[in-house]
């Protein structure tokens, strides 16, 4: 890693979670969650934490990026075929699978719109026969991809926490003028694993980034990651054969994917190993990488062009935990990548308002749209 307080960071969450008690050992005090060894190691690091920004809440656009407020967390977008609005993933608080919501970005209106979804049994399924309907209620997104079947099909796949880990298929349509959603079916990985971002296939299947084994405790993770021994890989699924790893991507947390057009190719986001990798969908090969800090999800524009979202921070001992309302201030940076040449320059730098901690980049057009897992808006800029 390139910052200097990664492994302090980890030592002492090792440390933390060592030391939180487990529930048989005859104490009513829980094991501390997760989220809250990540807060306790951000008041101790003596780094910034960002924190409510009371002039910002008005979402006053910039000279230089346009501001999109009304929504929670938007991790992940995708564009609808008629280039009129986005996708949203507005994705729970990472580590707490609480509900989330998948809406909608008017652009011409640059406003929020609801995104209905039809939860009834479909006649067929898309996913896995036997996987049962999720708990609507309960639904967590997090990563989204948008494809074209063969069939015509317009389908979104979304990464789903809410009571389990699955991916949800849904068929896109649209009627007078009106986007929705159906439930299409699903498929849950083996195991207990914690999933995070979506490619589609247009043979109908899709790949997943796995980034590590719920079941494992968190303090074997931080070791893991500490010993830079690979704690997830990227899962393929079809289905008449199921999930099924990608050779050669086990790795440390992988995170954002993406394929190639032709779905030859795949790229992905290794987020502790500070590297974008490529590799060949049939033979497993990696094939090139760039080195890219912290890099989340991954975007494939219409020239084949990869726009990957890197953070700035340091990803233990920084949090956006103090901000309740408005952006979280964490720097940021998009990288743009040829997927040839795997030769990346830095498109945009930023640190500071209007928007900060970005997880996805998607060109539309002539604009670059980003989205955040924690605040309230999108931002768009130039894209070039």
């Amino acid at each position: 890693m390139s910052y200097l307080n990664f492994p302090i960071a980890l030592l002492l969450l090792v440390l933390l979670a060592a030391c939180s008690p487990a529930p048989n050992e005859g104490t009513t005090k829980p094991r501390v969650s997760e989220p809250e060894q990540r807060t306790v190691l951000a008041e101790e690091s003596g780094l910034f934490q960002p924190v409510v920004v009371q002039e910002l809440l008005d979402c006053q656009s910039t000279a230089d990026m346009t501001v999109y407020c009304g929504y929670k967390n938007p991790e992940d977008l995708v564009a609808l075929p008629d280039g009129k609005y986005l996708v949203v993933s507005e994705m729970a608080e990472f580590l707490t699978d609480a509900p989330g919501t998948l809406s909608l970005l008017n652009l011409d209106s640059g406003e929020r719109e609801p995104l209905t979804v039809a939860w009834s049994q479909p006649a067929s399924v898309r996913g896995d026969a036997t996987c049962p309907a999720p708990d609507s209620a309960a639904f967590s997104p997090h990563g989204i991809d948008l494809t074209r079947l063969a069939d015509g099909t317009l389908q979104l796949l979304v990464v789903n926490h809410g009571k389990r880990e699955s991916v949800e298929f849904f068929e896109v349509t649209q009627s007078d003028e009106n986007w929705q959603l159906a439930w299409q079916g699903c498929a849950i990985p083996p195991g207990d694993p914690f999933i995070n971002d979506v490619a589609a296939l247009k043979d109908g299947g899709f790949l997943v980034t796995h980034m590590w084994d719920k079941a494992t405790a968190f303090d074997e993770v931080v070791r893991k990651l500490l010993s830079a021994e690979p704690t997830g890989w990227v899962y393929e699924w079809q289905r008449e054969q199921g999930f099924n790893k990608v050779p050669g991507s086990n790795d440390l947390m992988p995170n954002g994917i993406a394929v190639s057009g032709d779905n030859t190719k795949i790229y992905v986001n290794i987020y502790f190993g500070d590297k974008t990798i490529r590799i060949d969908r049939s033979s497993g090969k990696r094939e090139g990488e760039f080195t890219v800090q912290q890099p989340d999800n991954i975007t494939v524009d219409d020239e084949g062009n990869l726009w990957v979202a890197s953070h700035k921070n340091d990803p233990i001992g920084q949090t956006c935990a103090l901000v309740t309302e408005g952006p979280c201030l964490l720097p940021y940076e998009v990288i743009k990548a040829d997927p040839e040449t795997m030769q990346a320059e830095v498109f945009l730098s930023q640190d500071g308002a209007p928007m900060g901690y970005a997880t996805v980049a998607l060109k539309v057009g002539d604009r670059l749209f980003m989205g955040s897992a924690h605040g309230d808006r999108v931002v768009s800029s130039p894209a070039y």
